[in-house]
């Protein structure tokens, strides 16, 4: 083979080789420029947190509402209770049908409630006794609000000889929306004192 001949040939092989080369490597220098896996990828990822995040806040929003309302409910019982000189029973299972009320769109069942009149002793040692009370749906768990129990109350709240309206209302949240993925409820609690605003104490009978 003379000279001329073989770098002819050489020089074809080398073409042939770069394409080749070129045809084999095209494929992946676009897939090196495309960044659409890489955003698939980053939102597989995020995209659960978002779900949790999502759920999480409806969640809160809703055992936020339901919280307000309990202390609402608190609230309105012991001040109805507090403008009267005397009440029944069936006055204030009227006043406490109101909660059902005042929780409406939320389910009422898990609400539980006790209410009733402490009265303060006249002369020292101050020693603070329930003089009735009345139990709603049981009344409130671990309530020590019971006819004739001593009643202890933060500082300030009762004079000596006076007594106070005291409301202890329950409500075992549960989670209304995603119950599926949110299994632990939630106890919202409120304890409201309010003094009689027409006597020293309020009497209560049991009839109707």
């Amino acid at each position: 083979m003379r000279a001329g001949d073989r770098d002819e040939t050489l020089k074809s092989a080398a073409m042939l080789t770069n394409k080749l080369r070129t045809s084999l490597t095209r494929p992946f220098a676009k897939l090196r420029k495309d960044e659409g896996g890489i955003a698939a990828v980053e939102f597989a990822i995020i995209l659960p947190l978002m779900v949790i995040f999502f759920i999480g806040t409806i969640e809160l929003s809703q055992a936020i509402t339901v919280d307000r309302r309990v202390t609402k409910i608190a609230s309105a019982a012991a001040d109805l209770i507090a403008r009267t000189k005397q009440t029944t029973r069936c006055e204030v299972e009227g006043i406490l049908d109101i909660a059902d009320e005042i929780l409406n769109p939320y389910d009422a069942a898990p609400l539980r409630m006790s209410i009733g009149n402490v009265v303060s002793s006249a002369a020292p040692p101050i020693q603070t006794t329930v003089s009735w009370a009345y139990q709603h749906n049981g009344g409130a768990n671990g309530s020590n609000l019971t006819t004739g129990n001593t009643y202890p109350l933060p500082n300030g709240v009762v004079d000596a000889g006076d007594s106070v309206i005291v409301a202890e209302v329950q409500y075992n949240y549960s989670p209304l929306i995603f119950n599926e993925f949110i299994t632990t409820n939630l106890q919202l609690e409120e304890t409201f004192y309010l003094k009689p605003r027409l006597s020293a104490m309020i009497s209560y009978t049991t009839s109707c």
